[in-house]
């Protein structure tokens, strides 16, 4: 028997599959069991884990179990706090996770006991074989630790011997025997029979004393019980394709005990439905009645292909178990007639289908079958002698109409060489299907010409009975040849099924709608990632402002459940592997019982020729203008071999390639070139506000009121009436927002473009017609590489615009250029210290003293560092400087970073570009003659927020660095300039922070433009010293040249203008 533990992962799938309440439930259960089982093995394992006899891979291995056994106890106690409704799916593949690293640690490294092997043998020669592991059937007294087929009657399946077993010949089975196999200790061999059915006799070879434990030659049983099994094959669903034209001609072949039948054979489908019951006759199982009635023996089914020349083709294997009746037991609910249900087919390892079936094993009493219940229903006379399901087993069937809205298809790759040409789609349901027109020349025009077609078929009342939906698409060759290309199946129609909207709940919720406050409202979004976004300075206005970006951290088409309002997208697969992709909108399978009500076909402009598909657009190409933005990339993989990647972008469109830096301009044929599955209405993101000017204007060539008034007409809905107030009307809903707007110059007129933006906002809300439409955003894509398929190389953020070229021409494309860093300087004076803790100790009076010095750089420049003078012999911490640093430096507001670019190396080709935080750091050191210097104190000064300095020395204390967030901030590159007092700290050996010093700065940020009109004194002193000397030459001069007395009335004036210069510091003149 499975573990309770696998059982009640079952049990959670079937929940799921049937669509029962409250899965979620169930799986806190399983994972409360796995919790306490591994803490319970955890336990035992302390106890056994010095015992005798382990040599070291045991005790390591048990280790690494014990490792592992707590890891799951800790993860399974964290999954059942975070089991949701919502969450139940994934959850459940996390648990499913734990299941696989169950069986891996329960499988042995090193075996200690050998397998046991049994051969079958024909003219000495072994001709098939079963492998049945020791560990499953070794016996020990505590159960848990039993072989889960010890003691047990099981059956056992032959395979063929080497490499003949291997791949499809070897999943057919050769031989079934039903087997009892115990393996144990010989202390323990008087409990080898225990596990036998009741009622046999041994027979011996030797009789006597001490041979009680020997095993018997044969067993007699005298206990026997006969029994009728009903196997009610109904349908097969989803089942291998075994041949070439994508489909099979099934028949099922049923093994019960010594008896074997099958069904009949069902030409070209992949869901066969027999519809027929079994009968199995006069079947002896032995053993007690209690034992067969609560573990019957196995049932199994094989599935095979029939084919016209040579042998059948295996399909897959599936087991059941029936349910039971004894003489003694009424026929009657709830146990019988027994339900319908589903049981997977396997093909090897594979999943090859399912099946739906029921099984009953009647016990024959002895008046015979007269006591069983009777068979309903004559044999089908359409069928020969077949009889068909009963009535209270047999699903209740429905006719409906199935309608296929056939739109185009995308991307089929070639078969056996050749390429498409000439395709066409199949659909089939329970039998009976439709096919599509043929697509003349796939690719001039991949659509179909004809777009609606339907079937009727009967279908059962239950929804979870339904057959599935195949699709299968094959090209027309020459000669008449059909070649599949590829087929899917649609497993679950619930989606599909038309239900006529309920009058009722709509005008309730549209009458409560009316009384709602529907001002524009419009949704937060969380844009953290949009802070480092290199746009150009117009739209990165636009970015910040959250009420008119959206930010998706996955593909578009996820955020909109792939766009499949109305367009649907398959897979096409051939055997396993994925051929291309077909597409079809939503409602393009539409499933309705009928008749259909009259009201439907009464509706103005109802086109009985479409069906449920009214108002589809035409699938004609269009032309179309394409704007792919890209923003920039994150996380690519490395290309070179210092870990880095030059990258640039090429977008491919059908047949052209283009390369560029940021945005592209394109122009496409849809749908051959641009392969979108979205309606081409579809343009560009809506925007939340609508603006005529600025930074933000609207993007789209038609205007909010031409859009709501499209989307109106399209649905058949009642508006939009513009009213008096800011009021606009649509479908018993009104809506409110401003009707004003300025233009450029900043006059104010009236417009009803707002109110208009307003229903768009929340068009998802209307009745009947509404959906989500799609903002103004910015998409989160993930990079892949086909060589490396299923690992993302990195992430890209961008969106796309598309425009028909039959529309108003939209305006130019949005600048999304990087930013471009903006050059400053910062020059920072050090005017005085004050407090610095005394290092050194006075070489003649042994007072405490410190040379003090001053140093200062800007982060990711501390190559750059600069030092003042150094105030020798200071007694009291005090120091006077008068120094200035200057620190020019590129930055981007906008991302408040500092951009430095320089090589990594001096063997880098080129220079990296980095982004650092804007932020000061001045130290304060001891000046050493002898040895390093020592490290006495330092504070860092994010320059965008910092606290204000203190106007005294004795008003800076070590609050202004331990209390920093409470204190109130400035930024320099508002301030401008800013001088006070900050203190120098550090860490003691507690690791507490101390005041180690203060110090009087004053920080002045300039521009590079500001900077280069007016020089520091560094600058000045060159020009300086230059004057000094003409004047000296000049002096010189004039005592050869006495007549020359009027020029030397000009150095006075020098000096003056010289004054003028912008000195910081008298040591600097």
């Amino acid at each position: 028997s499975k573990p309770t533990g696998e059982e009640g992962l079952n049990d959670v799938q079937e929940i799921i599959k049937t669509e029962k309440a409250f899965p979620e439930r169930r799986l806190r259960g399983v994972l409360e069991e796995l919790s306490i089982g591994c803490s319970r093995f955890v336990t035992l394992a302390n106890k056994d884990q010095n015992q005798a006899g382990r040599t070291r891979l045991d005790r390591e291995r048990l280790k690494s179990c014990m490792r592992e056994m707590e890891s799951m106890s800790q993860q399974a106690k964290t999954i059942r706090t975070q089991v949701k409704k919502k969450t139940v799916k994934d959850k459940l593949k996390l648990v499913l996770n734990f299941l696989q690293r169950l069986r891996f640690l329960a499988d042995e490294p090193q075996h200690s006991i050998p397998d046991v092997f049994i051969w079958m043998l024909s003219n000495n020669k072994r001709i098939a074989y079963a492998r049945i592991p020791s560990k499953d059937i070794l016996h020990s007294i505590v159960d848990e630790e039993m072989g889960k087929d010890c003691g047990k009657v099981n059956a056992v399946f032959l395979r063929l011997p080497g490499k003949k077993g291997f791949g499809p010949a070897g999943w057919t089975v050769q031989a079934k025997m039903e087997m009892y196999l115990w393996l144990g200790l010989s202390k323990q061999r008087k409990d080898f029979l225990n596990g036998l059915p009741c009622g046999f006799e041994e027979n011996r070879a030797v009789k006597g004393v001490g041979l009680q434990s020997v095993p018997p030659i044969s067993l007699s049983y005298n206990m026997k019980q006969v029994f009728q099994l009903r196997a009610h094959m109904y349908q097969a669903r989803s089942l291998f394709a075994a041949d070439s034209s994508g489909l099979s001609d099934p028949f099922a072949r049923v093994f019960f005990s010594t008896h074997s039948q099958v069904t009949e054979v069902l030409n070209e489908t992949l869901c066969p439905t027999w519809d027929q019951l079994l009968v199995f006759d006069n079947v002896e199982l032995y053993g007690e009645a209690a034992e067969l009635r609560d573990d019957p023996p196995i049932i199994v089914i094989e599935f095979y292909d029939q084919d016209t020349v040579g042998k059948a083709e295996y399909i897959g294997r599936t087991f059941a178990k029936p349910i039971t009746k004894m003489i003694d037991e009424h026929y009657g609910p709830p146990r019988f007639p027994p339900q319908l249900e589903y049981y997977q087919v396997y093909r090897g390892s594979s999943l090859a289908g399912d099946l739906l079936a029921a099984f009953e094993l009647l016990q024959i009493g002895p008046a015979g079958q007269a006591e069983l219940p009777p068979i309903d229903g004559p044999t089908d006379s359409e069928r020969g002698p077949i009889l068909p399901v009963p009535l209270g087993i047999r699903p209740v069937l429905s006719k409906y109409r199935i309608e296929v809205l056939f739109w185009g298809l995308r991307d089929l790759k070639r078969v056996n060489l050749a390429q498409v040409d000439r395709p066409r789609v199949d659909i089939e349901c329970a039998g009976k299907g439709v096919q599509s027109s043929l697509i003349q020349n796939y690719k001039k025009n991949p659509n179909f010409s004809t777009l609606v077609k339907w079937f009727e078929v009967d279908l059962p009342e239950n929804e979870l009975l339904h057959p599935p939906l195949n699709i299968r698409v094959v090209d027309c060759r020459a000669f008449g040849r059909y070649t599949l290309v590829g087929s899917h199946a649609v497993t679950s129609l619930r989606k599909f099924i038309y239900s006529p909207p309920d009058k009722n709940a709509i005008n309730n919720w549209a009458h409560a709608g009316t009384h709602r406050n529907t001002l524009a409202v419009l949704e937060e979004y969380n844009l953290k990632t949009l802070s480092v976004l290199f746009l150009s300075v117009h739209y990165n206005a636009f970015c910040y402002n959250k009420k008119n970006v959206s930010m998706y951290n996955k593909e578009l088409e996820s955020e909109f459940d792939n766009f499949e309002d109305w367009l649907h997208t398959f897979n096409l697969y051939r055997g396993s592997l994925l051929m291309s992709c077909l597409t079809v909108p939503q409602g393009s399978i539409c499933m309705y019982k009928l008749p259909l009500s009259e009201e439907i076909s009464r509706d103005a402009g109802f086109d009985p020729n479409m069906g449920m598909f009214q108002n589809i657009p035409h699938n004609d190409p269009i032309n179309v203008l394409v704007r792919v933005f890209v923003v920039r990339a994150t996380d690519l993989h490395p290309a070179d071999i210092n870990g880095k990647a030059d990258p640039y972008i090429v977008i491919k469109l059908g047949k052209t390639d283009f390369s560029s830096l940021r945005s592209f301009d394109i122009q496409a044929t849809f749908p051959m070139e641009v392969y979108a599955d979205t309606n081409t209405d579809a343009t560009c993101g809506m925007a939340s506000t609508y603006s005529i000017h600025g930074y933000n204007v609207w993007r789209d060539p038609q205007k909010p009121t031409q859009i709501l008034a499209k989307l109106c007409k399209e649905g058949k809905l009642d508006g939009p009436h513009y009213g008096p107030g800011g009021r606009v009307k649509v479908v018993n809903r009104i809506f409110m927002g401003p009707t004003v707007i300025e233009d450029e110059n900043g006059l104010k007129k009236q417009t009803d473009e707002h109110l208009a933006l307003t229903v768009l906002n929340h068009w998802e809300d209307i009745p009947k017609a509404g959906c989500k439409l799609v903002r103004e955003h910015v998409e989160i894509r993930p990079l892949l590489n086909p060589e490396k398929p299923g690992i993302e190389q990195g992430r890209i953020e961008m969106w796309v615009d598309m425009f028909p070229m039959d529309m108003p021409a939209p305006g130019p494309a949005i600048d999304i250029s990087p930013r471009k860093p903006k050059s400053f300087e910062l020059r920072v004076i050090i005017w005085n210290t004050d407090d610095v803790v005394l290092e050194d100790d006075a070489f003649m009076t042994g007072e405490k003293m410190s040379d003090i010095y001053v140093r200062g750089w800007l982060k990711g420049q501390q190559e750059d560092k600069q030092d003042t003078d150094v105030h020798y012999h200071s007694l009291t911490g005090e120091g006077n400087f008068n120094w200035r640093f200057l620190f020019p430096f590129d930055y981007l507001l906008a991302e408040e970073k500092i951009v430095i670019s320089k090589k990594e190396s001096m063997f880098s080709w080129d220079e990296t570009e980095y982004k650092i935080p804007a932020r000061l750091t001045l130290q304060v050191w001891d000046a050493d003659h002898f040895s390093a210097d020592d490290f006495l104190g330092a504070i860092e000064l994010d320059l965008n927020r910092f606290p204000r300095g203190a106007k005294t020395a004795k008003q800076c204390s070590i609050d202004m660095v331990q209390n920093e967030q409470e204190l109130p901030t400035i930024s320099i590159f508002k301030q401008k300039r800013v001088k006070g007092w900050w203190p120098f700290v550090a860490c003691d050996e507690n690791d507490e922070m101390e005041l180690r010093g203060k110090v009087e700065a004053e920080l002045h940020l300039i521009t590079a433009e500001e900077a280069e009109k007016n020089p520091t004194a560094h600058d000045s002193c060159i020009l300086i010293f230059l004057l000094f000397l003409t004047m000296l030459t000049l002096a010189l001069f004039f005592f050869h040249f006495p007549t020359l007395h009027v020029s030397f009335l000009f150095f006075p004036c020098l000096f003056f203008h010289l004054d003028s210069f912008p000195f910081s510091t008298p040591l600097a003149l």
